[in-house]
């Protein structure tokens, strides 16, 4: 399904996962691509080539009456909603601040595209939403966030729905694994390593037993703008998975990074990096990703780490 006549804003399109979509969106000649970003962690120079192709507008997601009004302004047939607060210490740290975005953020952008009539809206959700279990989270999974960040993703699928039913626009939500790759806007496992091992000495991190589904950030992107493509070509309400359907614990992307870089890694444990909830186990189940969108994440680990030892961080990000 084509949406190359239509105007597709992506908030928080300067970011890690906005900025790979913006960039697939105008490499596939989507030729009215918008972004709507506060310039927070994500800048403008996060979509290097796109840049030029791309119509901005830097906005507070918190401002309900900037965000309706630059909406008006750019009038998006389609919505892809990234802005969020996706730091989990940064959500422990401040929970207001992480529910005034991931919550009322969404609901801002909820009503902007119901005032401009949005045709398709998705909205990024996140595997933290399901309850903790060793085996592999299905869509069906139960629901049972252990944090404030999974709490307020899980609130604003609610909304999502909420929407959908009232509105009747096509509305999808796609629930994130790890994302990991080159040009990461928080200090996560993956560049802290990175960062800390092209120092030298020995790597200062956090609890590495707790066993993750990392999913690389372009295809995340694919399966962000497949969902997209989809609700334009019908589905009135959709739910899917974007993970890689592996789970790896920090010891196995420790040795693969050290194997990669050529040198051996030793890890020191650092109490300040444990994190007072962390579940065991978290993997994905994406047949229902394979069988609405034709999607599966292409990438293998190791590749997509080679591809982040060449640019872990975004400029400016600091991993300490």
């Amino acid at each position: 399904q084509g949406m190359s006549d239509e105007r597709l804003l992506v908030t928080g399109g300067f970011g890690f996962v906005g900025s790979a979509v913006v960039k697939r969106l105008v490499e596939q000649g989507e030729a009215r691509v918008q972004v709507l970003d506060d310039c927070s962690l994500g800048m403008p120079e996060n979509l290097g080539d796109a840049l030029p192709f791309v119509t901005s507008a830097i906005v507070d997601i918190r401002d309900q009456a900037e965000v309706r009004a630059a909406m008006r302004e750019l009038s998006p047939d389609v919505v892809i909603h990234l802005a969020a607060l996706h730091f989990i210490p940064a959500c422990d740290e401040d929970p207001k601040r992480c529910l005034d975005i991931n919550v009322g953020g969404t609901q801002a952008v909820l009503d902007g595209c119901a005032e401009v009539e949005a045709k398709a809206v998705v909205i990024a959700s996140t595997a933290a939403v399901y309850a903790p279990d060793t085996a592999a989270h299905g869509e069906d999974a139960e629901i049972g966030p252990t944090d404030v960040y999974g709490l307020s993703k899980l609130f604003s699928e609610r909304l999502a729905e909420l929407f959908h039913r009232n509105t009747s626009t096509p509305t999808g939500v796609a629930r994130l694994f790890n994302v990991f790759g080159p040009g990461e806007t928080n200090p996560h496992l993956i560049p802290a390593v990175i960062r800390q091992a092209e120092r030298g000495g020995e790597l200062r991190l956090g609890n590495l037993t707790t066993k993750r589904d990392y999913v690389f950030v372009d295809d995340v992107a694919d399966g962000l703008i497949a969902l997209a493509r989809q609700l334009r070509g019908g589905d009135g309400w959709l739910r899917c998975n974007l993970g890689r359907e592996e789970a790896v614990d920090g010891h196995g992307l420790v040795s693969t990074i050290g194997e990669l870089m050529g040198v051996e890694l030793a890890v020191a444990n650092d109490p300040r990096r444990m994190r007072r909830s962390d579940r065991p186990v978290l993997l994905s189940d994406c047949s229902g990703a394979r069988s609405s969108l034709q999607w599966r994440a292409g990438t293998t680990l190791r590749d997509g780490l080679a591809a982040a030892l060449r640019r872990p961080t975004a400029t400016g990000v600091s991993v300490e």
